[in-house]
């Protein structure tokens, strides 16, 4: 089949996750409504969808497979979203090395996408996502032979991604004690099931109907990156041409003209007798002279690196560091601010920013040095792609898993720092943190031995439910710090509030805090955070 099959496929399943979204995000470990799962992968498939809108109907061509990942990164969010993000990128730059779809192809497909998502995660953890594409794609192959039709492929592939799903709590214990399924595995199966549904001649691509689902998405245009997606800048490539004799005459300068635009752009070509100017701006010049050699001899090269020219340019006249922190609620930014940040990225828990969010924050910081606070777990892993990518400034991340942690780090930050200096302090000053959530339950179930009724006030310590009560705020927030492990030992508590109704409900309890953390300097704030009545740093 033509690769426009993979048009119909990827709609398929980017369909197939919109309609199980809610159900992806429900299937969540702790009893609080912060699952986003279903959110995150269908932002990233949103990407791909985005760029199929703009491809239309005319058919797949190379260079599409790099735009549509491009789509699925940049959209990403999450760490579902970027670990589904890079399961696509080895899915679709497998078929650059094919012009059609069928089994061999798909294999080479689902093989590339599977060594793509588990290079993407430092530690693997089975259990997961990973798994289930894995066994999908063992079991595909098992039965893969020269006979294998694309829809027996897809349907093995289907199967074995089932059938993985099963026995995800058996290698993650975590799903065990809490019986449920892990939700990025499930979205993967929602991704396969919703491609092999899309192979039956009932399902037609009207892509009118996600015109206005790829108008949300937040483009697949791309920052100042080293690598994949430099075609902005990469190398400027000037060559004059002396042509053999015999390559004279049959010298096609519109074929030669038409090649050259899957090497880069700013193409301009001129023959004159015997002799062939070009000029390109292309990622691979030493594709270009390999092209071009086979019809002479080069009588001028020049070659010269725009990425570095830019990148000098633009940082002889950017600040030497500049912070840059996600933040959720009005109160945390508006703290961060006066704390020194130079940016805020809008987001987090239950919100997670996407790595274009990032991107743009990042370019509006305008520094040398740019240092990423996440302030939450799940958008570590965000930023930690946007410092593989984002080349205009470098990098740094100081992995602050909650807004608690970022207040903390910057508070240990002095006027004046270098970069080194500001990084070390935060580090150092994360060590021994702890972060205290209490947020209301939406279901039921026991937790580490802790029973939680849907509607309870529920205390987390560093994600383990350690305390609960009855619907309740206040004897959830006096009965939460006792169990807090070394309370005795803080020098400091700071209570950050959703609401200030909130927050003076927490002001009536601060002496009897003070009689548990006795070592410690109580205080509270308007944090405005969502999904948390209270987020608390100890330290």
């Amino acid at each position: 089949m033509e690769l426009s099959v993979l048009k119909k496929m990827l709609i398929g399943g980017a369909k197939k996750i919109l309609d199980h979204k809610q159900e992806l995000n429900d299937m969540n470990v702790f009893p609080i409504p912060d699952g986003d799962t279903g959110t995150n992968m269908d932002k990233t498939m949103t990407g791909v969808l985005q760029v199929l809108v703009e491809i239309g109907d005319r058919p797949l061509e190379s260079s599409d497979f790099d735009k549509l990942y491009t789509g699925a990164l940049m959209n990403s969010q999450g760490n579902s979203g970027v670990i589904l993000s890079q399961w696509l990128k080895g899915f679709l730059k497998a078929f650059k090395d094919f012009d059609e779809v069928n089994a061999g192809s798909l294999y080479a497909g689902f093989l590339a996408g599977t060594e793509s998502a588990y290079n993407s995660v430092v530690e693997p953890v089975e259990g997961t996502f990973l798994t289930v594409c894995r066994e999908a794609q063992e079991n595909a192959e098992d039965n893969l032979d020269e006979d294998t039709t694309i829809e027996q492929f897809l349907k093995d592939i289907v199967d074995g991604a089932a059938e993985s799903l099963k026995h995800t709590p058996e290698l993650l214990p975590v799903l065990k004690e809490y019986n449920v399924l892990d939700s990025g595995a499930m979205g993967f199966v929602c991704l396969v099931t919703g491609m092999l549904e899309s192979l039956d001649e009932s399902f037609s691509i009207d892509l009118s109907e996600f015109e206005s689902v790829a108008s949300i998405g937040v483009g697949t245009s791309l920052p100042n990156m080293g690598g994949e997606g430099l075609a902005e800048f990469g190398y400027c490539t000037e060559l004059i041409l002396q042509l053999n004799d015999d390559k004279e005459d049959s010298f096609n300068e519109t074929l030669v003209t038409s090649d050259m635009r899957d090497f880069g752009n700013s193409l301009v070509l001129v023959k004159d007798g015997n002799q062939v100017k070009i000029h390109i701006h292309t990622l691979k010049p030493e594709s270009v002279m390999s092209y071009f050699h086979k019809f002479g001899e080069f009588i001028k090269l020049k070659i010269e690196n725009m990425t570095v020219q830019h990148n000098e340019t633009v940082f002889a006249g950017k600040k030497d560091v500049a912070i840059v922190a996600v933040a959720d609620g009005e109160g945390f930014a508006s703290m961060f601010k006066k704390m020194g940040v130079a940016e805020i990225c809008r987001g987090g828990q239950s919100n997670n920013v996407s790595i274009m969010n990032l991107c743009d924050t990042c370019n509006h910081a305008s520094a040398k040095n740019i240092i990423i606070m996440p302030n939450n777990k799940n958008i570590i892993m965000t930023a930690e792609k946007v410092k593989e990518i984002f080349k205009d400034a470098t990098i740094h991340i100081v992995p602050t898993k909650s807004m608690a942690e970022g207040y903390i780090a910057l508070s240990s930050v002095k006027a004046g720092a270098s970069c080194d200096e500001i990084l070390n302090s935060m580090n150092d000053s994360l060590k021994g943190i702890c972060t205290g959530l209490i947020a209301k339950a939406d279901k039921r179930g026991t937790y580490n031995g802790v029973y939680v009724d849907s509607g309870d006030y529920i205390g987390v310590l560093n994600d383990d439910i350690i305390n609960c009560a009855s619907p309740d705020l206040k004897k959830c927030l006096s009965s939460f710090i006792p169990t807090v492990p070394d309370a005795d030992t803080f020098n400091s508590v700071i209570i950050f509030a959703d609401n200030a109704e909130d927050q003076s409900l927490a002001d009536g309890l601060t002496e009897e805090i003070r009689s548990v953390c006795s070592s410690a300097e109580i205080s509270t704030c308007l944090g405005g955070q969502n999904i948390y009545n209270y987020v608390i740093a100890f330290s």
